[in-house]
């Protein structure tokens, strides 16, 4: 139990570090602040930084995103002036590919956000049968809902389930919050949907004075008949894209590179264009294609903890 608290005190403090504001973002916030509050609509994009737990403001976030996006537009510029100055021929090609660097950087950062609370999400879902099993377990030894989401908060095999568990116990005993407040917030926050319906359960079954062992019980019944079966689909996914890969990522590239390799030998033309679509191949496509792949195994796999 001391263990417990000692890691407990020791992650409280560090999540009070994310209340101390950046100097970064202090700046940005500063330069951009007024401008952002007035001409931006932060509703939306503070619901999803909450669930992504990023620990900062719609204001704050678009000034920061606007704030590095002007320091990279600068950085950009200075490099491209200096190129011009040696190959005044790049001025055009240079000036597209900045533009081109500034849109994706915005693009990417805003959308950021939603990229976390997506992959939060996953993270929650591949291990929610495991963590209802474990509030069964703590329920079954009539141990009070309070000290079972301190626990599991304290408990790092559960990933993105602790952080929320540990969010809910500290709303609880540290802010003052009364554990079905802090339960029904944390329900409206998740990234996931099913743990949100989870809470929802839980709050319910306290609300209407029902049993939550047995709720622990049939919700943990419930999940686990769901993961066999998204085992199953994702065993079936795992064979269609390893039949995919071996035809589009194997097969494909090694009859093109025969093909190309007999054309350019039976070709009365210098070879030089059949050289470069070699070295395309070999250095572009391929490794795009074993990337694709390699991103699409992987989300695929994480999908489900066992």
């Amino acid at each position: 139990m001391i263990d417990l608290k000692k890691r407990l005190s020791t992650k409280s403090s560090r999540e009070e570090g994310e209340f101390r504001v950046p100097y970064y973002r202090r700046l940005s916030v500063r330069i951009f602040g007024k401008y952002v509050s007035r001409y931006f609509k932060t509703e939306k994009i503070e619901r999803d930084l909450r669930r992504a737990k990023l620990g900062m403001s719609g204001v704050e976030f678009y000034s920061q995103s606007m704030f590095s996006a002007v320091i990279l537009a600068a950085a950009i510029a200075a490099i491209l002036l200096v190129i011009v100055r040696i190959m005044p021929g790049l001025a055009l090609l240079g000036g597209a590919l900045g533009f081109l660097a500034i849109v994706a950087f915005i693009a990417i950062t805003l959308e950021m956000p939603s990229n976390i609370v997506r992959a939060r999400q996953r993270r929650i879902d591949s291990i929610i049968t495991t963590a209802i099993g474990y509030f069964a377990t703590m329920a079954s030894a009539d141990i009070p809902v309070d000290i079972i989401f301190r626990d599991l908060g304290g408990s790092r095999q559960y990933g993105e389930i602790s952080r929320e568990a540990r969010s809910i116990w500290l709303r609880s005993s540290v802010f003052g919050q009364d554990i079905i407040s802090s339960i029904r917030e944390a329900a409206r926050y998740s990234p996931s949907q099913n743990f949100a319906d989870f809470l929802q359960g839980i709050i319910t079954s306290v609300n209407s004075g029902g049993d939550l062992k047995s709720y622990f019980t049939s919700k943990a019944d419930q999940f686990q008949e769901e993961t066999r079966s998204r085992i199953r689909q994702n065993s079936e996914s795992l064979g269609i894209l390893s039949e995919a890969f071996v035809t589009v990522g194997v097969a494909f590239p090694l009859i093109f590179l025969i093909i190309v390799g007999v054309v350019a030998f039976l070709s009365p033309v210098p070879p030089a264009g059949y050289i470069t679509v070699l070295i395309f191949t070999v250095a572009v496509m391929i490794p795009a294609i074993l990337g694709v792949f390699a991103y699409f195994f992987s989300t695929t796999v994480g999908e489900i903890e066992i």
